[in-house]
C-alpha cells in the first residue's frame, strides 16, 4: 500500500500536502526526519515534509524505513522511541549509530503489549497502541490538557487508550484514542440490560426438585415429581428470591440430602422446600463417553476421588458425577485453545487426557515401536499429543495421536506455508515445508519461519499457514 492511500484512508488531506526536496541523514537504511506540526498533523502518513533541509538523527522527530513505513517520535521521557501506525516501533541508541526494533506481542484479550526501555534507563511495559496513538496524535483535547507536561511513566496509568470500533484485536492507530478516565468509563460503561445479561449467561445451570413443607416430593397434576431444568440458576434466584449461596450450599450437601440442603421457597403461593443440584446436560448427538479408569489415574500420577467419578467425551467435554446421587456437571472445552482443569489437586492438558482415555492402545504400541527402534522406554509423560488436523481448539478424540517429540517436530516442519513481505501480500511465495521456508530465507532453523507464522510481529515478514493440497514451489514446479 502506497503512503499516498494509507494517509487518505486515514482521513489526511493529501491533495494539500506539499512535497518538499531535501537531504536528510540516512543510518542503515533509516531517513530521519523532522515534521512539524503544520506539515504532518494527525494520521498523515502520506507527507514527505523535512524542515530544515540538513537535519542531524537526534534532532528528528520522525523516522522513515527504506519500504516507505513512517515512525513518529513517542516524545517527552521516550526521546529515541518511534512508533508507526501499525504499532511497529524503532528505538534509537544514544549514539544514533544502531537501533532495537521492540516487538508488541498479543496478550490480555487481544491487546498488544509492548516493552520499551526510556532514556533513565527503566524498562515500562503498557499497550502498544497505547504509545503509538501517543506519537500520532490520537488524544482527546481534555486528555491532551491533562497530559500536557506529564512525566511518560505517569502517563502511562492515568490515562487509557480506547479502541474506537470495540475491537481489542484492532490496534492500528487508526482505531485508537488516548481519553481520560472519565471518558473511557462513560464510553465502556455498559447498560442496565447488558449488565443484567452478562449475569445471567455467567451464571451456571441447576436442577431444582419441590417438596412440600414436610419434606415430602410434590406431584404434579400427572401425579410426577417436580423437577424443573434452570440454563441459568440467576433465573431461579430471581423467580424465588433466592441468594447464590443457597443454591450453592443446596449443591455442596446434596450428596446426603438432609433438612440443611432444603431450601425454603414459595411455590404456586404454597410454603415449599426446594432440593438443588447440577444441571445434568444432555448428550450431544453421537457422543461417546468413557470413564477415567484406575489405570488411566495411575498414568496420570492422580489420587482416585471417593467422591465423584470422571468421565471423557470424546467430544471435547468432561463429566464429574457425583457417586452417592449420580448427578453429573459437565464442562464443555469446544473451541478453547489447550485448556487445562483440576483433577484431584493437580492440572492437566484437558487433550492430552482425552488421547489417554480413548487411545490407551495407541499409546502402548508407540511404547513398544519405540522401544524396539531405541532401546529407550517412553511413557506417556515424555510423547507428546498431536492434533492431526493442526488446530489446537479441536480436542475430539478421532483428531487426536501420540507421537515422539522428535515425531510432533518433524511434522510440525512439514507443513506448508505462504510467506510474505510486509505491504507486498501480492508477492508472496508458497512453500512445501516450514523448513523450505526457512532454508530458502536463509535461517539456519524452522524456529523463526514458526515464530513469523504464529505471532504476526516480525518487523519484516508475515505468513500463515495452508492446507497442503496444492503448494507453488519456488522453482514454479506445483504439487497437487
Amino acid at each position: 500500500m502506497s503512503n499516498k492511500r494509507n494517509a487518505e484512508e486515514m482521513g489526511a488531506d493529501v491533495e494539500d500536502t506539499t512535497e518538499i526536496k531535501k537531504k536528510c541523514f540516512g543510518i542503515e537504511n533509516l531517513v530521519f526526519l523532522f515534521f512539524t506540526t503544520a506539515s504532518c498533523s494527525g494520521l498523515c502518513q502520506g507527507c514527505d515534509l523535512c524542515h530544515p533541509e540538513v537535519c542531524a538523527p537526534k534532532e528528528a522527530n520522525a523516522i522513515r524505513t527504506k519500504d516507505g513505513i513512517i515512525y513518529k517520535q513517542i516524545g517527552r521521557d521516550f526521546k529515541r522511541a518511534f512508533a508507526s501506525l501499525t504499532c511497529l516501533f524503532i528505538r534509537m541508541r544514544a549514539s544514533f549509530k544502531g537501533y532495537t526494533t521492540p516487538t508488541a506481542r498479543l496478550e490480555h484479550r487481544g491487546r498488544s503489549i509492548v516493552k520499551i526501555t526510556d532514556d533513565n534507563g527503566d524498562t515500562m511495559f503498557s499497550q502498544a497502541l497505547k504509545f503509538a496513538s501517543l506519537a500520532w496524535g490520537q488524544v482527546t483535547p481534555a486528555a491532551k490538557l491533562g497530559t500536557a507536561g506529564m512525566p511518560l511513566r505517569e502517563f502511562k496509568s492515568a490515562f487509557p487508550v480506547d479502541h474506537i470500533d470495540n475491537n481489542k484485536t484492532n490496534n492500528n492507530v487508526s482505531n485508537g484514542k488516548i481519553m481520560t478516565k472519565a471518558e473511557h468509563n462513560a464510553k465502556t460503561r455498559p447498560s442496565a440490560e447488558t449488565i443484567a445479561t452478562a449475569a445471567m449467561s455467567r451464571s451456571a445451570p441447576c436442577t431444582m426438585t419441590v417438596f412440600d413443607s414436610e419434606g415430602e416430593p410434590l406431584l404434579d397434576s400427572e401425579g410426577k415429581p417436580i423437577v424443573k431444568n434452570y440454563d441459568h440458576r440467576k433465573e431461579v434466584m430471581d423467580d424465588y428470591k433466592l441468594t447464590s449461596n443457597n443454591i450453592v450450599h443446596s449443591i455442596r450437601d446434596n450428596d446426603s440430602p438432609t433438612r440443611n440442603s432444603l431450601v425454603k421457597i414459595k411455590y404456586n403461593g404454597q410454603d415449599c422446600l426446594a432440593q438443588f443440584s447440577w444441571y445434568n446436560v444432555l448428550d450431544l448427538e453421537g457422543e461417546i463417553w468413557k470413564p477415567v479408569t484406575e489405570t488411566d489415574h495411575k498414568t496420570l500420577g492422580a489420587k482416585m476421588s471417593e467422591t465423584y467419578e470422571y468421565f471423557v467425551s470424546d467430544m471435547e467435554r468432561f463429566k464429574f458425577v457425583v457417586r452417592s446421587t449420580q448427578n453429573a456437571r459437565i464442562r464443555d472445552f469446544r473451541g478453547q485453545k489447550r485448556p487445562q482443569f483440576m483433577l484431584m489437586g493437580d492440572n492437566f492438558l484437558f487433550h492430552r487426557v482425552v488421547a489417554l482415555v480413548f487411545h490407551p492402545d495407541q499409546l502402548n504400541a508407540k511404547i513398544a515401536e519405540q522401544f524396539l527402534k531405541t532401546g529407550i522406554i517412553l511413557t506417556f509423560a515424555t510423547l507428546e499429543v498431536d492434533h492431526i488436523d493442526f488446530k489446537p481448539k479441536n480436542h475430539c478424540a478421532s483428531n487426536l495421536q501420540f507421537l515422539t517429540p522428535e515425531e510432533n517436530k518433524q511434522r510440525s516442519h512439514s507443513r506448508p506455508c505462504i510467506i510474505w513481505e510486509i505491504g507486498k501480500k501480492d508477492a508472496e511465495t508458497e512453500y512445501p515445508s516450514v523448513t523450505a521456508a526457512a532454508k530458502d530465507m536463509g535461517y539456519e532453523s524452522a524456529s523463526p519461519v514458526h515464530t513469523i507464522l504464529k505471532n504476526n510481529t516480525h518487523k519484516k515478514w508475515r505468513g500463515e499457514y495452508i492446507v497442503k493440497s496444492r503448494v507453488r514451489f519456488p522453482n514454479g514446479v506445483t504439487n497437487v
